[in-house]
């Protein structure tokens, strides 16, 4: 599934197999949509009341974000407590070329403590992305750490069996009407 959230959070693609539909759904995110500000508590604690319904073994949610929490009411690190407490695996992806340990001053830093924190807290990892090449890697990672024993869930294939007594019964009627007629 994806969830979009800047001041408010919303469900751009429910938990799904299909992820050319989630692919879609990224391709059509608009930035600025739900606000300028980022509450990352509230896109997470969203994330989380979704799968919190889930009866899968694995529940994870990857976060991806700059890390900086400039809206909201609740703390980051509580919506992580939340998803520790529920089962919820929380993976932080830190997105952005600098950092605030290194560049604390540069307003496009990225928060990489929030997000490590929050990893640590919901028993997840944290990773740092500068570039394409590290988000493919870090995609690859996670795909290790939360391999399933399968890419979708099993086929369920029906056979449709009323031919087969609508086929008799049709048969059956011919036999009384021509049987009546012949009377």
């Amino acid at each position: 599934g994806l969830v979009l959230f800047a001041e408010q959070a919303y469900v751009a693609a429910p938990l799904t197999f299909d992820v050319a539909a989630v692919a879609r759904a990224i391709d059509e995110a608009t930035i600025g949509i739900s606000g300028r500000s980022t509450a990352i508590a509230g896109g997470l604690g969203l994330a989380v009341k979704r799968l919190s319904k889930s009866e899968a073994r694995s529940r994870v949610v990857v976060l991806l974000s700059d890390g900086s929490d400039t809206s909201g009411t609740v703390e980051p690190r509580d919506a992580a407590g939340l998803a520790k407490r529920l089962g919820i695996t929380v993976h932080t992806i830190a997105l952005g070329p600098v950092d605030l340990e290194t560049r604390p001053k540069d307003r496009d830093a990225v928060d990489t403590a929030t997000l490590r924190a929050i990893a640590d807290t919901s028993g997840g990892q944290s990773f740092r992305v500068r570039d394409t090449a590290d988000l493919e890697a870090v995609t690859a990672e996670i795909d290790r750490l939360e391999a399933s024993g399968f890419d979708a869930p099993p086929a369920t294939v029906r056979r449709d069996y009323w031919p087969y007594p609508a086929t008799l019964a049709l048969a059956v009627s011919l036999c009384l009407v021509v049987s009546r007629r012949a009377l």
